[in-house]
């Protein structure tokens, strides 16, 4: 379990080990975001400037079309598969089927709610996280047999007299 408060420890112990790791969190992140602030210098003539209009900086809001064109796209029946299978996962209830399930939950929650309040569609704004999903719920579900499996094939102990 993790402690009420960790993430301020970097800020209360002050060792040189929690420098490190911050600056090696620092370093990775950046590291990470650099391929966007490249694209964005290229493209956009400033790294902290996009290429997107003004359509795609409008505040979010729900909009029956956007939903509807989501609906209709191939993009919903991966999402449908991914959400009914995560369900599924949460209620098997074995192992880290249901840490991957709450997971994989919460992860669809936030980019559905991002996207469908996203003031224009673009059939392909949602497949990576239809992607990514579906792959974590199969090794998630893979695991979860081989633990079944596991269980099964174990040699019962001799019971002592």
């Amino acid at each position: 379990m993790v402690a009420p408060y960790r993430h301020s420890a970097f800020l209360r112990a002050r060792s040189k080990e929690t420098f490190l790791q911050g600056a090696s969190f620092g370093f990775a992140f950046l590291i990470g975001i650099a391929p966007t602030l490249i694209g964005n210098a290229i493209n956009a003539g400033n790294p902290f400037s996009t290429i997107y209009g003004s359509v795609d900086a409008l505040p979010p809001e729900l909009n029956i079309g956007v939903l509807l064109s989501y609906l209709v796209d191939v993009q919903f029946t991966l999402l449908a598969i991914s959400a009914i299978w995560t369900a599924w996962l949460w209620r098997a209830n074995q192992g880290r089927a249901k840490h991957v399930a709450i997971l994989v939950g919460l992860n669809l929650a936030v980019n559905l709610i991002f996207f469908m309040t996203h003031p224009i569609f673009t059939p392909y704004y949602i497949i990576p996280i239809d992607m990514l999903s579906l792959w974590t719920l199969l090794f998630a579900t893979l695991d979860l047999r081989g633990e079944r499996v596991a269980e099964s094939a174990a040699f019962p102990q001799p019971a002592n007299a």
